[in-house]
Parts: C-alpha cells; structure tokens; sequence
C-alpha cells in the first residue's frame, strides 16, 4: 500500500499586548482525530531565512498546551512532530509565522486535520455510515516497519431476508506494504471491530507453520468520528508467539503485563480477574488492586478485566519481548436492575438449567466449569462435549473450532430460548464467553426438552436426513 502523505495545519493566530522587545508565543496543539489535545507533541520555531540553524522547541503537555518564552521580532518556520505522525503517514507540519515587534504575547494554535478529511481523503467521500481504520504493523522487537502483510478486520451484521433478522459475519482485509502502514476502508462506524495483523508468507515459503500475527483485539469508533487509528506490534523473533498443541491455539513468550485495577472512587478493586485472549496466563488482583502477568506472548494483545458487581473491561496492550508494560485501568459497577433482582428471588432456576442438570439427561457446562477451562468461545468450550466433534477451525476466525454432531451434521443452537438462525457461529458473535452462565447439549433431538427439541437438524446443514444434536446457552442472567 503507498503511503498518502498529509501537510496540513491549522494555524489561529490572536495578536494583543502593548510593545515589548521580545514575544512570549502561546496555544494549544489539538489531536483532531480524538477531538481532544495532543499530549507530548514537539513544537519547533526555526528562523525562515535559516532553516538549517539551530531553532527554538517545547513540547506540551498534558493538555496539549506549550509555550515559547522571549521570542524575536521575525518570520519563522512554526510547526510540530509526534511519533504518531508518521503512523498517520503525516510529515512533520510547518508554516511561515510572522512575528511582530510591540506584541508581547503572540497566540498560535495547531491542529491536525479532522477526521472527516483524513478519512475523505484516504478513502474517497462516502454517504454511508462507514469510516477507515488507519495504522501502521511495527516489530515488537525494536519498532522497526514489517512489510508485507494485512490486516483483517472482522464484524457481525444484521440481515434483513425471507427468513427474517438474522447476523451475518463482514469483513474487510487491507495489506500493507514496506513502510508498514494499512488503511482499511468501509468498516462499520457504529459496531464492535476484531482487528488482527498478519505478516504475509515469504515467496517460496511452502511450510505449514503459522505465520506470526498479533493477537485479536476489538476496537471500536467514537461516535461521529469516520476515522480511527490503531497500530500494531508483531512478534517475529524466535521463542514469541508461539501456538502450543493443542485446540485452543494458545500462546506463550517473554513479556511481561503488570498493573492495577481500581474503582471509579479510585480505590483499588482486590479480587478482579485478568485474562489474556489466546493465552493460559489468569491473574488475580490483591488487596490493593495490584496484579502482574509473566510468560506473555508480545505484540498487540486483547485483555479481559472481569470482578464481580462491575461491567467486563476489554484493554488493549502493546507487549515487547522480556519487557515489561504498565497498564492501569478503572472498571465501572454493573447498574443494578431492581425488577431482575426480583424476579431472579422469585423464580429461583428461571431457565430450568438446574432441574435439567440434576436430571442427568445431556451434557452440561456452568459458568464455574467454563471459566476453569479458559475457553476463549463459546464453541472452544464444547471441544470437549461428548456428543460434539470437531471439524477444523473457522477460516476467519481461527480460534473458533467448527462443531459439528454425529454425522456432520449442524446442531440447533439456541440463546436464551431462542433459536440462533446462524446456528453456532452465530452464538459466538452474538456473546462473549464471559456472559455464559450455562450450556445444555442433547445427543439428539429426543433426549432434548421439548421446547427444543424441534425438528431435528436446522435447514441447510450438511445433513438433514435424521436428528442433530441440540446446543442450549444460556446467558448469566437466566444462570446466575
């Protein structure tokens, strides 16, 4: 992919004061893309007639403001640099400034273009609700460009047909070439993103090893805002990311995750999980909200922060081999619905999943049983179901096993009661394995209750001619 290559500035100059030697130049440098300030960006003030002369430079701070004491009467080059500029394919932006004799205080604010433009730009105008997902794929090594490769980017979509609402999996897959930066155009505004980066295989590069990739991680845009940015790190030395044996493709490496987890009262939350997507590694926080993770595959990785009473926190982390990286988060308490708890005390096993299980018939996971096996999906978490067997693994997702039941057929999946038209696959874009509170599986439709039974395997499965198996999830609010 060529790099587009931006030099827009938007200068606002105010001029006040009575008539001092020297001029104090102040302002503020705007991130356009966030609607918020750039921190740590580095303003620099060269003499226009001598641009190769030493210059003037300050960088702001956390409010993107700066300021430049004692400044000479004179034109100058006036402009800033950010290490993210050039992920954006921007060069450092400068523009002519005239500073005047008797202004003591010159206000000069900076700003990137806005979001609307770079994504008009990088993509063409477009009257739909889609925008682009900009970045660049560094090495987790030293930062160094990775070339050739792509960058999937995967969602859930509702259909509207002849057989009603249904969900269906988009995607969208940019490349990028050797300067390392992708732009992935038509993607969703107004929905959850998985986003993964893959290096491509070498020409002549037959083997069947996988190819070295950052983890799935899920991203998604401010509201309004048609662009968003988001690098990544790969690891491609020897020992990183490496997928063990087994089904589940876990992973393992050098990096190291440390951090604390508090409370909006800014206290620390003791007893909250951190989980790592594709990975064994679980850590608990102490009374202080501390944790720390060792033995992490580096790259950009997806965590998961669950406690209970708060709402599951999904955090993104750039991991470096042997390194270690800091990350603090604040999780939000779960609202309390007063009418769930009421019915909840009334009804006791809403679902009948108890009185089922306690009958024997089918094979069953609770919440405690999906969580002890660190399944990423729900259908990983039916590797193991005795009436199930495995087909592979999904194409587009490669963490997701294909289950199928005896004689390869399609099971009859349903959520809460209702029956999932996409049948598993569908289930596992609709819910995250974190709000499972229980799984049924039936060998067969007649050993199902009757309100699922139905009749037998789902149209257009691979086998239609006799009775699937039958797959009930319910979610943490039927199952607590």
């Amino acid at each position: 992919m060529g790099s587009t290559r931006f030099r827009t500035t938007v200068l606002i100059v105010a001029v006040a004061g009575a008539l001092p030697a020297q001029t104090n130049i102040s302002g503020i440098v705007h991130d356009s893309l966030v609607g918020g300030p750039f921190r740590a960006a580095t303003v620099q003030l060269v003499p226009a007639a001598t641009p190769w002369a030493a210059g003037r430079s300050v960088t702001t701070d956390a409010t993107g403001k700066f300021l430049l004491p004692n400044v000479a009467a004179g034109r100058y080059l006036f402009g800033f640099q950010h290490p993210r500029l050039d992920s954006l394919g921007l060069d450092a932006v400068s523009r002519t400034l005239d500073v005047p004799t008797a202004t003591p205080i010159l206000r000069a604010d900076l700003a990137l273009p806005s979001a609307k433009t770079f994504a008009a730009t990088l993509c063409g105008s477009r009257a739909d609700s889609t925008g682009a997902l900009v970045g660049r794929v560094m090495n987790a090594d030293d930062g160094s460009a990775l070339a050739a490769g792509s960058v999937l980017v995967r969602w859930a979509e509702l259909r509207v047909d002849a057989g009603g609402v249904r969900r269906v999996p988009a995607q969208v897959v940019a490349t990028f070439g050797s300067d390392g930066r992708y732009v992935a155009c038509g993607v969703p505004t107004d929905a959850p993103l998985q986003v993964r980066a893959r290096l491509a295989r070498a020409p002549g590069d037959s083997s069947a090893s996988a190819l070295p990739s950052s983890g799935e991680i899920q991203v998604q845009f401010a509201a309004r805002v048609p662009l968003l940015h988001r690098d990544f790190l790969i690891a491609t030395s020897a020992g990183e990311s490496v997928v063990a044996a087994n089904a589940r493709g876990v992973r393992a490496g050098t990096a190291r995750l440390a951090g604390r987890i508090t409370g909006a009262d800014r206290r620390g939350t003791p007893g909250a999980r951190i989980s790592l997507r594709e990975s064994d590694v679980v850590a608990v926080t102490d009374s202080s909200g501390a944790f720390r993770l060792a033995g992490l595959p580096a790259g950009t990785r997806g965590i998961e922060v669950t406690a209970v009473g708060y709402v599951p926190t999904q955090l993104i982390v750039d991991l470096r081999p042997g390194r270690d990286v800091t990350v603090n988060a604040t999780i939000v308490r779960s609202p309390i619905s007063l009418d769930s708890v009421r019915v909840a005390a009334a009804t006791g096993d809403r679902s009948g999943f108890q009185k089922r299980r306690a009958a024997g018939t089918g094979y069953f996971l609770d919440a405690a049983a999906l969580d002890a096996r660190g399944s990423l999906n729900v259908a990983s978490a039916l590797t193991g179901a005795p009436s199930l067997r495995v087909n592979g693994m999904d194409a587009i997702n490669p963490s997701r096993p294909l289950i199928s039941g005896r004689g390869r057929c399609d099971p009859t999946v349903f959520v809460d009661g209702q029956p999932m038209r996409d049948g598993l696959a569908g289930a596992d874009d609709l819910l995250t394995i974190r709000r499972v509170g229980g799984i049924e599986v039936y060998a067969n439709p007649a050993d199902a209750p009757p309100q699922f039974a139905g009749a037998g395997a789902r149209a257009g499965s691979r086998n239609t001619t006799s009775g699937c198996a039958v797959i009930v999830i319910w979610t943490k609010a039927y199952v607590p």
